[in-house]
């Protein structure tokens, strides 16, 4: 009996390596879109040395930057797994590029997954699409109801990026009819399966590396990639779709505990890790030039709770902590030799 087969865009990312093993270990066979042919054998290398296989795993050329190849892509498939998007480390001068590759990327990938006929759509989206923008004397949970508010001029490009997209994701649903879902995580942690590094993982490697002298007074909520893969997968077969999932783990540590979660786990890089805060004032400074610190001046002081029941409840998902998440991190970085 031939195995369903699932379409996992932006194959070679952090988030979706795991998710391609989730998808083996649950008895799927998996096509991934690379941008270049090149990073098709590093995503085989990493599914071999994990125990899964690779002969389950096909790779075409697609860039969401692009038309071509899409089509081809979706050809075939059940299921649709959209991991791509663009994650700058560093906030771009020019937000518009950003925001038009994810949103019209976004269109391309489920237009062509609706013209092959995929069954069922699951979209990464980000927790930046729900945050950013509200009062900040809010009390309420942040829930599945919620979008970052665009007329605000605290937006960063990367959160505008990914509401513009997850918003274009939903116009093309009702428009085409595709069963569709997202899953919104906060800032996403947990080992990492090679030596490539995401943006969150270059964050924390950097802080082991003692390239981070001060960090913010921030609490951004977190989650370890094993339960958003899991998510992913579960998102894409629950009876229940048209559903924004948020992630988070139950605890919400500020950056300056991350770190000495960090410090307790690997004592003889303690001296490395930063133990003090950067002055509030100056990131406030810096937010009236800088799209990057005005993110981050959003969020000083405030510890922003999440609503995950939706995960919990339709989903399944027992979240592993922040302290596990990091740790995690930290192991794995060390073992790829990349702090």
């Amino acid at each position: 009996m031939a195995r369903d087969r699932v379409l996992v865009t932006g194959v070679s990312g952090f988030i979706a390596k795991h998710v391609v093993l989730e998808l083996l270990r649950e008895d799927f066979d998996v096509r991934g879109t690379v941008r270049a042919n090149s990073r098709a054998e590093e995503v085989r290398a990493v599914v071999r040395a994990h125990g899964g296989d690779a002969v389950r795993c096909e790779f075409v050329e697609a860039d969401l930057g692009s038309q071509d190849g899409w089509s081809h892509a979706a050809e075939g498939c059940r299921y649709l797994l959209h991991t791509a998007s663009p994650f700058p480390l560093v906030q771009p001068r020019r937000p518009e590029q950003l925001v038009e590759l994810a949103s019209r990327g976004t269109e391309r990938v489920l237009r062509a997954a609706s013209r092959a006929g995929v069954e069922r759509a699951v979209v990464t989206s980000s927790v930046a699409a729900v945050f950013y923008g509200h009062p900040r004397d809010r009390m309420r949970a942040f829930d599945e109801s919620d979008f970052t508010n665009l007329a605000s001029r605290s937006v960063s490009p990367y959160a505008r990026s990914k509401t513009v997209a997850e918003r274009t994701a939903w116009d093309v649903a009702r428009e085409t009819g595709l069963s569709l879902s997202t899953i919104n995580p906060g800032l996403v942690l947990g080992p990492v399966l090679d030596s490539r590094l995401g943006t969150s993982a270059q964050l924390i490697a950097s802080m082991m590396k003692g390239r981070i002298p001060l960090l913010p007074d921030v609490a951004i909520p977190s989650v370890d990639v094993r339960d958003v893969a899991r998510a992913h997968v579960r998102a894409m077969l629950a009876l229940e779709a048209g559903r924004r999932f948020l992630l988070a783990a139950p605890d919400t540590p500020s950056f300056l505990q991350l770190s000495a979660f960090l410090a307790e786990a690997f004592p003889d890089r303690r001296r490395r890790l930063p133990k003090h805060r950067l002055p509030s004032a100056l990131i406030r400074l810096g937010a009236l030039v800088s799209p990057g610190a005005a993110m981050l001046a959003d969020d000083l002081g405030r510890s922003k709770r999440v609503d995950t029941s939706p995960a919990r409840d339709v989903l399944g998902i027992d979240f592993r902590s922040a302290r596990e998440a990091v740790v995690a991190l930290g192991e794995s970085l060390i073992r790829y030799r990349c702090v």
